[in-house]
């Protein structure tokens, strides 16, 4: 299988293993993550929405103006594989931030709490240009996560 080398893992799961867990990765008016803490909180949001249907590949629409909700909901999608595109039946959008999926809607923080159950796991490797495509998305989020930094 090889040493996992995915977008999702390079951006977050592997400052943890190599044991910086406790630094700053997140820091806005909203609080403070730690590497550690980002990683759960998108894990489990990813989780939520991976029981809620959203697989690799799949489409999604993110549109979230709380910059906190947004980065978690970044990381999430890279984390399923999800495809990001300006319309699509499934959504994470709103002030405040609700997902809408087979036509119901759902709160963010109850998506996020029912993905603690089963947090999702990073993929070993990405799939085709994926980790090129977000990087190229979502670059302010991910670059600055790849390279160790806080996002702010």
């Amino acid at each position: 299988m090889g040493r996992p080398s995915s977008l999702a893992f390079r951006a977050l799961d592997l400052h943890v293993v190599r044991g910086r867990a406790d630094e700053p990765a997140l820091v806005t008016p909203r609080g403070s993550l730690s590497y550690a803490q980002l990683l759960h909180e998108s894990a489990s949001f990813a989780g939520g929405l991976r029981d809620l249907g959203l697989r690799t590949g799949a489409p999604v629409r993110l549109d979230v103006s709380d910059r906190h909700l947004w980065v978690v909901s970044v990381l999430a999608i890279v984390r399923l594989g999800a495809e990001p595109q300006e319309e699509a039946a499934f959504s994470i959008t709103g002030d405040p931030a609700t997902v809408h999926a087979a036509g119901e809607e759902y709160e963010f923080d109850l998506v996020l709490r029912a993905g603690r159950v089963d947090p999702a796991t990073a993929a070993v490797h990405d799939e085709g240009d994926y980790a090129e495509r977000m990087e190229r998305r979502y670059g302010d989020v991910l670059a600055t996560l790849v390279h160790g930094g806080t996002l702010t």
